[in-house]
């Protein structure tokens, strides 16, 4: 059973002994057929009194290499010109040798090489992490990323973090508005004091619901401006949730675009339904309102799977007047 579990590459933790030797051992492995990787950061060095930026090594010592355990013995062994060795385990009494899972080591150097410049890296010493918020980025450079968000002392904003236990934490700075935490409904997403301008906001959900459901198919539109104004929706509809409208018709004008932000969002769409259902039968026949709220209800029934429509996507989605 050892000699099958040798034969199998895995990524090894390297330490090295030699200062400044880093890029030297990660390119003399890759050169001998071996996959390796040290995390960079940039670093602002003064050579003959000018500043100049450069990449250095984020870890000093730090390497990582992907190999079969004898293979990399071998070569540490007889090949190697710089003085590095395998890092023994921390869990396991040290009787193994510290390896990182592929998965979480392509997930390591995928996020470390987006964008090297703004990414601080730690020991796991300097940091006491605890258990973070599950957050998904929409939008930017890191658009679709998954990871544990944290608040360092310090740090006025939040940082994303990935680490590989035990050896290495990167954390990069976030912008708020980019950030969607998962797994919770929406009331505890968007922490939203209720709305002192309930007219305004509701006026501005229906806007932002209305270009939502008319551009959510365009190809064309930027997926960050996208992913930008569903988290204004998100917002705007967290200061809104306590409102009800103390006439007919201002409780349709709330009820819609809070409809509307429902079907967006997939949750709670038939309660809402039911809402604005209740509003527009109490609103007069004649009223461009109740007109509007009408023909929103069959969007969402054309919408749905179940049933055969008539219209294309462009035309269901045309709500406006």
């Amino acid at each position: 059973m050892a000699e099958i579990q040798e034969d199998i590459e895995k990524w090894y933790v390297l330490g090295c002994l030699s200062v400044h030797h880093e890029e030297k051992v990660r390119d003399a492995l890759r050169k001998a057929g071996f996959r390796s990787h040290v995390p960079m950061k940039y670093e602002v060095k003064t050579v003959r009194r000018q500043e100049q930026r450069t990449m250095v090594p984020a870890i000093t010592g730090l390497i990582f290499v992907r190999a079969t355990e004898e293979a990399l013995k071998e070569y540490i062994r007889h090949k190697s010109r710089e003085s590095i060795y395998m890092r023994k385990s921390t869990f396991s009494n040290k009787q193994d040798y510290l390896t990182v899972p592929d998965y979480a080591m392509e997930r390591f150097i995928e996020f470390t090489n987006i964008r090297q410049e703004k990414i601080t890296y730690f020991k796991p010493e300097e940091l006491n992490l605890k258990e973070g918020e599950k957050i998904r980025i929409k939008g930017g450079i890191y658009d679709g990323y998954e990871g544990t968000i944290l608040r360092f002392k310090g740090k006025r904003n939040k940082h994303l973090v990935v680490q590989i236990p035990g050896v290495i934490i990167a954390a990069v700075e976030l912008e708020p508005e980019l950030v969607e935490p998962l797994n919770n409904p929406i009331e505890r997403e968007i922490r939203e004091r209720p709305s002192k301008d309930v007219d305004g906001d509701k006026k501005y959900l229906l806007e932002l619901a209305e270009w939502l459901l008319e551009n959510q198919a365009d190809k064309d539109v930027p997926k960050v401006e996208f992913n930008l104004k569903l988290y204004e929706l998100k917002r705007t509809r967290a200061r809104l949730l306590k409102f009800k409208g103390f006439t007919p018709t201002t409780e349709a004008e709330l009820a819609l675009p809070m409809y509307l932000a429902a079907i967006l969002l997939d949750e709670d769409v038939e309660a809402y339904r039911q809402r604005l259902v209740k509003a527009t039968g109490k609103l007069k026949d004649t009223s461009k309102l109740k007109a509007k709220c009408q023909k929103a209800m069959e969007i969402k029934h054309s919408c749905d799977p179940s049933v055969a429509s008539e219209h294309s996507s462009s035309e269901r989605l045309n709500i406006k007047d």
